[in-house]
């Protein structure tokens, strides 16, 4: 099924004469059912999730890649979604979809001032994982148990039906121990350790700043204390709840397990098991949420804080680095990776440091002293303060927003000084509107209403004192953080993408043998992202290879830190300072893990992208064809399905009935496909005369109303449907394309050698900047816009 998921406008942006930072030396740092419209998916498992997440990064990944989304479409107008589907079509559907899990909802009330908790917190006294294990236990313990469905014997009319039935009962017997939100609040729990203690060594190194810091800190631990006991009281009567619900579904199971073998005497078991099945999972789902949401808040608050404190570390480990000193009375407020934007490739990486008295630019980076065939076989690291501004030599300071998608961030300094005039600074992983902010309030002095007073508790006296699990806690962060230094997720997502470029071809010929008819052109897709594969892979290979080796240099510092920490075991009182200061390591070490993943991610992200659409694709078509193999109704002989998604049709006046929308090259079907099949809506598309959207962004489903003239042999004058995942969008297109006869006029795209070889020879750099082309060559493009200068080559 084709399609492409609402987003959020991305404002033009002029082609820029802005160069790209050299990422490849950064400094800094089947699916379940998912919420309506979801962000697009970082291709990581594990990234989105680190404490430590570059909040910054990740919604300029998300801008970029929505860009390139519009961008392709303009070369190649289609249809793709970005959501998989529920897989596969169950033969007898329930009343209603399955729920949708509810995203957490970001903050916005601000912190309460600051007061210091009443008494040490029994939430953060050091072997709190203990008390959430001993409650997921008690909670396994307690679970009642669901009876198994006998599906090997279950008559093949029905076995596809029972199987997703046992895959829906094993799913609510693992849910009803609340096992989750226990997990959540033993890991929340050390989240907030690692915050306190991030914090206090921050303050320890000298961070003045981002007093309003502390006033979330305190604020979160204070309600912490309160929440953490009444979710933890609340977990066992959900659980009591769950199991009383499980108990009651076994007479079901047994009704449907005597009589299984029988299709026809089974049906009606069938579907009052499904029937209850599915009302359990909505009510668990409600319950789960009404948990999480007694947490939410606290819980962003502290992710946020982490990520802040992360990027401070980073700050004052680059500071301890730099080869210019502090003056008396000069403090640091921030530092970002920067690139000085002049004219040519050349252009001198560091980084940025803004003081409450100067801004100060200092080259660090790594350049090539020796090179065989265009290859580095020898490279020093250069660090020298390439400019040190006083603030109040800048006359003016202003963000900027650009590169051809408008995701690059740069600042416009003005400076007094004629030698310097008016410099553009690419920063990289921060906000340029928030850096604007920051170098006004320094220059007004208005900073130093954000330099804490350090009075207040001790962050010592929240966490207690050092013990030996802090000490095994902090050895499972080093083993964790060893794998972030070694790049094991991009290079495990390389090895996936590699083998999900291989299957498409084959994936491709197992729907067109099952009688996928319509876009003739996927088999040239497929040959154009097959040639550029090898490209894609060899520059992503020689990025992490290079990544590696600067890392290493990080781990063999927190390695020394380790054992010395670890040498010191016996006294713990002692070992508390070089426990806060591995910490603080551990944190920049995070960041420029991250910061390397961004930059190998970089190289390959958008080829991936692409990949996906087209494995996401196929398996929507897969989803469509299962659905009519079972339908009470045939195509037409000249007739080809195009899309089909689980739909309830929302009736005026009547209860909704759910079952199955279909699309074809020549109508629109709705089946119902609760109980006894029936095909109640199947109309040709020269009767629609509209499609739109019914459904705001607040609303849990998508909607959609289709209009039908006079001749319609329909019930209804308007059908609204409510599609179970957030795919309205690309609906409404397939519907349009449908109508305009697209599908029916598209032919066999017979992809000549000529072309392929165009696509592998095309440009991989830009001839003006440098930048490499990252974004995948599709099919009939003839040229490629440089995303940062906005110079055009031809292919």
């Amino acid at each position: 099924m084709p399609g492409q998921f609402r987003k959020p406008p991305v404002p033009s942006t002029p082609a820029s004469t802005g160069k790209p930072i050299q990422k490849s030396q950064p400094i800094a740092a089947p699916t379940p059912t998912i919420a309506r419209r979801p962000p697009v998916a970082t291709r990581i498992p594990n990234k989105i999730s680190r404490r430590s997440t570059n909040v910054t990064r990740a919604e300029q990944r998300i801008v970029k890649r929505q860009a390139v989304r519009e961008q392709v479409n303009q070369v190649q107008p289609r249809s793709r979604p970005v959501v998989r589907p529920t897989t596969p079509p169950v033969k007898s559907m329930p009343k209603r979809p399955a729920p949708p899990p509810v995203p957490l909802k970001l903050s916005a009330k601000p912190p309460q001032p600051r007061t210091a908790p009443t008494g040490v917190p029994n939430s953060l006294s050091r072997g709190v994982p203990a008390r959430a294990a001993a409650v997921g236990a008690t909670a396994v313990a307690a679970t009642g148990a669901v009876l198994a469905l006998n599906a090997s014997v279950a008559h093949p009319d029905i076995s596809l039906d029972v199987n997703s039935l046992q895959s829906t009962l094993s799913d609510l017997q693992n849910r009803s121990d609340f096992s989750e939100i226990s997990a959540d609040l033993s890991n929340l729990d050390a989240t907030i350790n690692n915050v306190l203690n991030l914090l206090e060594s921050a303050r320890g190194k000298g961070y003045k700043y981002q007093a309003d810091m502390e006033d979330i800190a305190y604020s979160a631990v204070d309600r912490w204390q309160t929440v953490r006991d009444q979710v933890e009281k609340a977990i066992p009567q959900q659980i009591r709840t769950a199991q009383a619900r499980l108990n009651a579904l076994n007479p079901y199971i047994q009704r449907l397990n005597a009589n299984i073998r029988n299709a026809s005497v089974a049906t009606a078991s069938l579907k009052a098991a499904q029937d209850q099945a599915n009302q359990i999972s909505w009510d668990l789902q409600q319950a789960e949420n009404s948990l999480e949401a007694n947490y939410n808040e606290i819980e962003n608050d502290i992710r946020q804080l982490n990520a802040r404190l992360t990027t401070i570390h980073w700050a004052l480990d680059q500071l301890t680095e730099a080869r210019f000193k502090l003056e008396n009375g000069e403090d640091l407020v921030m530092a970002v990776p920067n690139r000085w934007d002049k004219e040519g490739k050349e252009d001198p990486e560091g980084v940025l440091y803004l003081t409450n008295q100067r801004l100060i630019f200092e080259r660090k980076e790594k350049v090539a002293t020796k090179k065989v065939l265009f290859v580095t076989t020898s490279s020093e690291l250069v660090q020298e303060v390439l400019f040190s501004q006083p603030l109040s030599t800048v006359a003016s300071i202003k963000a900027q927003s650009k590169g051809l998608f408008g995701h690059q961030d740069f600042i416009e300094a003005q400076f007094s000084d004629s030698k310097l005039g008016t410099l553009s600074l690419h920063i990289n992983g921060q906000d340029s509107k928030h850096w604007v902010t920051l170098i006004e309030r320094a220059k007004s002095g208005q900073i130093e209403d954000e330099r804490t007073s350090g009075s207040g508790i001790s962050f010592s006296d929240l966490t207690g004192p050092l013990t030996n699990g802090d000490l095994m806690a902090i050895q499972a962060e080093f083993n964790e953080i060893q794998d972030e230094m070694m790049l094991k997720d991009v290079q495990a997502d390389l090895a996936e993408l590699e083998n999900e470029v291989n299957t498409l071809a084959r994936d491709l010929a197992e729907l067109r043998a099952r009688g996928y008819a319509v876009e003739k052109s996927l088999e040239a897709d497929i040959q154009v992202l097959t040639a550029q594969w090898q490209h894609v892979k060899a520059r992503a290979e020689a990025t992490v290879e290079l990544q590696l080796k600067n890392l290493n240099q990080h781990m063999t510092s927190l390695k020394d830190g380790l054992a010395r920490l670890m040498g010191m075991s016996s006294n713990l009182t002692a070992a508390r300072p070089q426990y806060v200061s591995l910490k603080s390591a551990i944190a920049s070490a995070e960041a420029q893990a991250e910061a390397a993943e961004d930059t190998v991610l970089d190289m390959y992200d958008e080829y991936a992208d692409e990949v996906e659409a087209l494995s996401t694709h196929f398996e929507w078509v897969t989803w469509m064809l299962d659905a009519i193999s079972t339908a009470s109704f045939r195509l037409l002989a000249t007739e080809s399905g195009v899309a089909a998604t689980e739909a309830v049709w929302l009736r005026p006046g009547l209860e909704p009935e759910n079952g199955i929308l279909y699309l074809t090259d020549q109508r629109l079907l709705w089946e119902d496909r609760v109980g006894e099949y029936e095909l109640k809506i199947a109309v040709p598309l020269q009767q629609i005369t509209d499609a739109r959207e019914t459904s705001d962004e607040t609303a849990e489903f998508d909607e959609i109303a289709i209009s039908f003239d006079g001749s319609a042999d329909v019930p209804v004058d308007t059908a609204q449907f409510q599609l179970a995942l957030p795919v309205a969008d690309d609906w409404l297109q397939m519907i349009g394309r449908a109508r305009a006869g697209d599908y029916t006029g598209d032919r066999a795209v017979q992809l000549d050698e000529a072309e392929l070889e165009r696509v592998r020879n095309a440009p991989e750099q830009c001839s003006n900047c440098g930048a490499a082309f990252t974004a995948p060559v599709l099919r009939g493009q003839a040229e490629i816009t440089c995303e940062y200068c906005g110079v055009v080559e031809r292919i």
